[in-house]
């Protein structure tokens, strides 16, 4: 991923975070300090905080309350005495966009400060670090702690100046006699964008079942399988949540459908419920048994997880909100052993069980690694990625969107326009038109894995960022040209705006690589302005243009085939080629 985003995604997730600990500092010298270099002042106390949490795994909150950065704070940002890692942490953090490291100057400034600390010359440093002289000392006198420097700062820890790496390892040399009293090292963007990440993880989850008559094998795989009581399987949904169905194609999605008459057969016919439900699959690390008979066992399941049923599973854990579960209610359940690497077989069992059910292709896509990447990254911008079907998916919001949506935006933004010149020279292009008309026509093809548009759009380079960014721009080009669609009154302009959405985007797209490759999270009001201007404009050409077809097919059969969609889109390219040359040439204004 490219600097400029992972930095957008630290940055945000600092913000959210650090910033309700971390209040604007007002201290003599900064009267004059603008709102910016506030900001970034704050923004550099979070990153040391961070860095805390990190390194020890501290809450937030303990992090914040470590931090010592301002006046007289002997270049030391943050400190903390980490009593289970057995070692005092010292951060000096740079948050600069930039990717600047510390300069030697700034380096010097801490190595005072650690010698200060070493000498137990605590005098000068001020309130904040006053304030943890007790757990300082504690530190200080214990025997085998020795301090811990972190550089922390948000480029490359390969472009740490040479003087600043000489300077702390001649310190290093000259702590250390004995036994080692001091350490130091570099934590560069890769490190802390990592940790973000990492927090992101769904945690596995292990859990204990009771089956009822019960069976099991052992080759070529072990596996067992019996009844689990409703009321049980209902618990242990209750208590992990949608971090049971990691592995599965698709959350709980409410009360809808069948799950309806789970929850009704549940309560109602709860004897019965055994016959008339398919059961469950689940998928564990390790299976392990207690003592027990065919009638009864406890097994021991080390990161469980459904891959078939989370409908039934959902449905059992509402229907127990409601009231208590009968003991009669019992389904049946498949525990499959895959072993610590079992990603592969875990992939094929929860794709062929899958099968047996109506799922649609798009489902599959959860089984794609990149997607839980891009829900991660997508997560420290604050944005919710729904890739899995859940009912919570159903409610349009600002701070989320859905694999549908930032399908189609992405095929509509994400590929430059070429003539049929230029598609007859390269092989296999990835080019708008064909990606617009296939979103038009055939949806589905978008997000079939097996098929070559999905691994097009997927192909592990595109960022969380990037694909917020675009779904930003899809919904805001998608109002306007949905807006302009209501107000027209000619039949025919009306289903240019209806049917042509698609195909303007993609021009849109075409003309706006400077809105769409800025690595912000948000659109900002001038690209909000640039958007606006540009797809009026382009839209009208485009009709314009469009107008001859349209009298032999209807604007629905245009932008559903390539046959039409790309002479068009041939005929606005050579326009928008002969209006920029017309720019290029304008005459000079007269002189006064």
């Amino acid at each position: 991923m490219a600097m400029p985003e992972q930095i957008v995604q630290i940055e945000t997730a600092l913000r959210a975070r650090f910033f309700p600990y971390v209040p604007k500092v007002e201290i003599a010298g900064r009267e004059d300090w603008t709102e910016d270099q506030h900001d970034l002042d704050r923004l550099s106390r979070a990153l040391s905080g961070y860095a805390l949490v990190g390194l020890s795994g501290i809450d937030d909150a303990l992090a914040a309350g470590a931090i010592t950065d301002g006046k007289d704070d002997g270049g030391i940002d943050a400190l903390y005495f980490d009593r289970p890692g057995n070692r005092l942490i010292l951060i000096q953090s740079k948050f600069k966009r930039t990717g600047a490291s510390p300069s030697q100057a700034e380096n010097l400034k801490t190595i005072n400060g650690i010698r200060a600390i070493q000498s137990r010359q605590f005098d000068g440093f001020n309130q904040a670090f006053q304030s943890r002289l007790d757990e300082i000392e504690e530190a200080l006198d214990t025997p085998g702690v020795p301090m811990e420097v972190v550089l922390c700062f948000l480029g490359n820890t390969a472009n740490l100046s040479p003087h600043v790496t000489n300077d702390l390892n001649a310190l290093q040399a000259e702590i250390n006699g004995l036994t080692e009293r001091m350490s130091w090292r570099a934590v560069g963007r890769e490190a802390i964008h990592g940790w973000l990440l990492a927090e992101q993880v769904p945690a596995n989850v292990d859990a204990q079942i009771t089956l009822e008559n019960w069976a099991g094998v052992t080759a070529p795989r072990k596996a067992v399988y019996g009844q689990i009581r409703a009321a049980a399987l209902a618990e242990i949904v209750a208590n992990n949540g949608s971090a049971l169905f990691q592995r599965n194609l698709r959350h709980y999605l409410g009360s809808i459908g069948i799950n309806v008459a789970i929850e009704r057969t549940v309560r109602g016919q709860p004897g019965d419920f055994f016959y008339l439900n398919n059961g469950l699959t689940a998928v564990a690390e390790r299976i392990t048994q207690a003592v027990g008979t065919p009638a009864q066992c406890a097994f021991g399941l080390t990161n469980v997880s459904i891959v078939n049923g989370a409908q039934t599973a959902g449905a059992i854990a509402n229907a127990a909100i409601s009231g208590e579960i009968s003991a009669n209610a019992k389904v049946l359940i498949t525990i499959i052993e895959i072993g610590a690497q079992g990603d592969d077989i875990g992939f094929r069992i929860t794709r062929a069980r899958n099968h047996q059910n109506v799922v649609r292709g798009i489902d599959f896509a959860a089984l794609d690694p990149e997607q839980e990447r891009l829900r991660q990254e997508l997560a420290l911008l604050g944005i919710t990625y729904y890739y899995r079907p859940s009912a919570e998916a159903r409610t349009r919001r600002d701070d989320a969107f859905t694999l549908e949506e930032a399908v189609v935006a992405m095929a509509c933004l994400s590929f430059p326009v070429l003539t049929s010149d230029d598609i007859g020279r390269l092989r296999r292009p990835n080019h708008a038109v064909d990606f617009v008309v296939t979103a038009k026509n055939e949806v589905g093809r978008l997000w079939d894995q097996e098929g070559s548009y999905y691994a097009r759009l997927f192909d592990g380079h595109t960022s969380g960022l990037r694909m917020c960014r675009l779904v930003q721009i899809f919904r805001f080009v998608d109002l306007i040209l949905a807006a302009t669609e209501r107000s027209e009154n000619a039949y025919h302009r009306r289903m240019f705006f209806r049917h042509g959405r698609f195909f303007v985007m993609a021009f849109v797209a075409h003309r706006s690589a400077d809105v769409i490759r800025r690595a912000e999270a948000t659109l900002s009001t001038a690209d909000r302005t640039l958007l606006s201007q540009r797809t009026n404009e382009l839209a009208e050409m485009i009709y314009a243009q469009s107008e001859a077809l349209q009298a032999v097919k209807g604007y629905l059969s245009i932008f559903r085939n390539l046959t039409d969609s790309q002479p068009l889109a041939d005929g606005v390219l050579r326009r928008l080629s002969e209006q920029d040359a017309q720019r290029d040439v304008l005459p000079l204004p007269p002189p006064n």
